[in-house]
């Protein structure tokens, strides 16, 4: 028979026991939204942001990074906010306030029309 390995210290090495299944403490698992916030409360939140990275979205509204990351695509494209600085990991964002100021117009103008 052989002998069980022995580190560096001189000591024999014993793997530890694997935890058994069903026993023990059960971790609950939390999974993230891939559905997008809705627009407008995205840009009722950007409004009040001196900058917006994708973090701060994800954050903010429980979603993950790579939807974060899409919906800031998504108001860049539409000219709501404005490419400040980034790579192709972090980018930051900074709102274009003419833009959000038509989109608050709109919305005043659609709470008249329902009523």
């Amino acid at each position: 028979m052989s002998e069980p390995k022995k580190s560096a210290s001189g000591k024999s090495e014993k793997k530890p026991a694997a935890p058994e299944r069903g026993g023990g403490e059960a971790r609950e698992k939390v999974v993230s939204s891939v559905i997008p916030p809705p627009r407008d409360e995205v840009l009722e939140f950007i409004k009040t942001q001196p900058y917006v990275t994708p973090y701060v979205l994800a954050d903010k509204f429980g979603v993950r990074i790579s939807v974060a990351k899409q919906v800031l695509r998504t108001l860049a494209d539409g000219k709501y906010l404005r490419l400040v600085a980034g790579d192709g990991r972090m980018r930051i964002y900074e709102p274009v306030k003419e833009a959000l100021v038509a989109v608050e117009a709109e919305a005043k103008a659609k709470k008249k029309k329902a009523k």
